[in-house]
């Protein structure tokens, strides 16, 4: 307890400082928004009926969800959100990126993004396209100016966006080109363009390559044996200046963008987002930030462009009128480019919170040293206003350390593709472990899974929302949609829980079981989710065959703490760190450590691990054990790592 007052203590000592802050760096006009006064102890409202539906606490009218922006009425479509950054930031900077020979970064107003904008959607009618909501541009990009640039072109004249991870398989590429029948698709670089021009014959609806990086000559000659045609992105831009057209404004109904699922199993599905779902999804952000909302400031590009996390963050960044920088590229070096950016605004994903987490050193007599609340600070720029983090639950330790040591107001969001953000932190709160209450734009349910024993009446199961921001189905995929879209509600696949202040906390996934002999299911990401609060861990993978009685977990271990642990354990130090790592005492010591952690979380007996291994190549894009979304492929990862799993077996358990 007294552990608990001391961080709300330094929790209250903290908002005052930001109070200051946020007075001293506001330079722009519009104040934040101002929500309604609220208690932590009741973050969400239980409307009356048998379905038990949770709406946000934050609503004048629990019953009347938010579709527009407060104060921004008039804002209805992507492009506005551009035109809105223009007005409140007085024309300042909008989008930028590091010059490679000076390193430092050089920027583009917001007049001259829309400028460009409007110049490069002009330039893709010229190409043939029409300005109507049924016509597509595939985008293969990364974090580049241009990536931001063609989305909002397309929406200034009521074209569709279809952004593509640089990670897809090549089959998924193809795949989603001849789903959409794209016939432009604007590419980043010589690599992913021959990617695509070698295997023309399979795309016959593709008519225009449009190329951010010089033409080099094997891509011409691809292209020409292919029967495409080359456009460098900026003959694009000139082509669309000389012949400017008046922008076509899409209604708040029509598709804004197709992002594709990532497909952790099966082919990638088109997610059709409107205008207004991305609308309700700022005007839910804008309420739910509440005092922490300041227009301005600068924000790291640097997630993949394609997630719909990097998506929303970069539509919000326009129209709160901030500057939106784009990294180099090397994600080795992201932590080097927040201390060069000093950004206010800090996306984060989980697992750069835990290797932070973990870095810091932080026991409980530190924690209270404000050299090393400086430190950490500094390694994140120093200048941060608010971190905001989503994809996958950041453990309780991990978040009441951030929200003490960063300066910063910390968000925790809980969303998906198909629904944006839909629950989401509060402004003041100080503890950890869950993911908020429903943001303004959408209801939130829970809905029995009997076969797991999850039961709505005792506020467990099945996380479904229903709200504007909900998609309006899967493209050209009926039977996908009627799975997902039930009575109005999206079904997730994930197993959420009510906690008593009213907040959302996910404990499981429904999808991914496997059996055991014994005819248990486990949930496999469940027992990952809490073995990965080991700071040993870096990554995790939990599976079973259905003819054994327990489960075995592959680690891919943390270096940064491996070694310690390994001489505090009393194993000697060698040069063979691989071979020390299949030594049987190690393996059993190491288990031990999770299985600790896995009681403490009232793990039972049957999900906890009783053998494991150690894995020497993290899960990754590149050999294709992780998704985009940096979600493992578990399909990929049990064939990858079958005869692994099958000798761990048949070694037997180890505990």
């Amino acid at each position: 307890m007294s552990v608990q007052r001391a961080v709300i203590l330094l929790s209250a000592q903290r908002r005052m400082l930001a109070s200051v802050y946020v007075h001293s760096y506001r330079t722009y006009s519009p104040g934040a928004y101002k929500p309604k006064p609220f208690s932590l102890d009741r973050q969400s409202v239980l409307l009356p009926g048998k379905e038990r539906i949770r709406s946000s606490v934050l609503l004048d009218d629990p019953t009347q969800l938010v579709d527009e922006i407060p104060g921004s009425q008039n804002v209805k479509n992507i492009f506005d959100c551009l035109k809105n950054g223009l007005q409140v930031s007085n024309d300042g900077n909008c989008i930028g990126s590091r010059n490679p020979v000076t390193g430092e970064y050089e920027w583009l107003s917001y007049s001259e993004v829309i400028s460009k904008s409007q110049s490069i959607g002009s330039g893709l009618l010229q190409l043939g396209l029409k300005p109507q909501n049924d016509n597509f541009v595939g985008m293969f990009a990364a974090n580049k100016q241009e990536f931001l640039i063609s989305v909002c072109a397309c929406a200034a004249y009521s074209m569709v966006s279809i952004p593509l991870y640089l990670t897809l398989g090549w089959q998924s590429v193809i795949y989603i080109i001849n789903q959409a029948s794209l016939s432009v698709v604007i590419v980043n670089n010589t690599e992913n363009a021959l990617k695509i021009l070698n295997n023309t014959q399979q795309l016959p609806t593709l008519k225009y390559l449009v190329m951010l990086d010089p033409i080099t000559l094997d891509v011409q000659q691809a292209a020409d044996k292919g029967g495409v045609q080359l456009i460098p992105f900026k003959t694009l831009e000139d082509l669309g200046r000389n012949s400017l057209k008046e922008p076509v404004p899409p209604k708040s109904d029509d598709i804004f963008c197709i992002p594709y699922t990532s497909g952790t199993t099966g082919v990638p599905k088109g997610v059709l987002l409107t205008h207004r779902s991305m609308i309700a999804c700022i005007a839910a952000l804008k309420i739910g930030y509440g005092v922490a909302g300041v227009y301005g400031g600068t924000i790291l590009s640097y997630l993949p462009p394609a997630h719909i996390y990097e998506i929303c963050n970069e539509i919000a960044s326009l129209y709160f009128g901030r500057r939106i920088a784009c990294y180099d590229g090397d994600i080795k070096k992201l932590m080097e480019e927040v201390q060069l950016l000093k950004p206010t605004i800090l996306p984060l994903v989980p697992r750069i919170m835990n290797a932070l987490f973990a870095k810091g050193k932080v026991t409980n007599q530190s924690i209270w040293d404000k050299l090393v609340f400086k430190k950490f600070q500094d390694a994140l720029g120093g200048n941060v206003h608010m971190v905001v983090t989503t994809s996958a639950p950041v453990s309780t330790e991990v978040m009441s350390f951030f929200r003490c040591a960063s300066g910063a107001y910390v968000f925790e969001a809980y969303g998906q593709t198909e629904t944006l953000a839909s629950a989401m932190t509060l402004p003041l709160e100080y503890s950890g472990g869950f993911t908020g209450p429903p943001v303004t734009c959408n209801f939130v349910k829970l809905v029995d899974v009997p076969e797991m024993g999850y039961f709505s009446k005792d506020d467990f199961g099945e996380v479904c929302m229903k709200g504007p921001n909900v998609f309006k189905g899967y493209f050209k995929n009926e039977e996908a949609t009627k799975e997902s879209i039930i009575d109005g509600w999206q079904h997730s696949g994930d197993i959420g829980m009510w906690l008593p202040n009213g907040s959302l906390k996910i404990v499981d996934r429904k999808k991914h079981l496997f059996k055991l002999s014994q005819g248990e299911y486990v949930a496999p990401e469940k027992v990952e989710a809490i073995y990965s609060e080991s700071k040993l861990v870096l990554q995790i993978f939990v599976d079973g065959n259905t003819d054994q009685n327990y489960v075995i977990a592959l680690v891919v271990p943390e270096p940064a703490t491996l070694k310690n642990w390994l001489k505090c354990k009393g194993h000697k130090d060698t040069k063979d760190m691989n071979q020390l790592l299949t030594n049987k005492e190690v393996k059993k010591d190491f288990l031990m450590e999770l299985r600790k952690i896995g009681s403490q979380k009232d793990l039972n007996s049957l999900e906890q691990a009783r053998n494991m291994s150690f894995l020497s190549e993290p899960f990754s894009t590149a050999n294709d054990l992780m998704s985009p979304t940096f979600k493992v492929r578990r399909g990929q990862a049990r064939k990858h790592y079958e005869a692994l799993i099958n000798s761990l077996y048949e070694e037997g358990p180890l505990v």
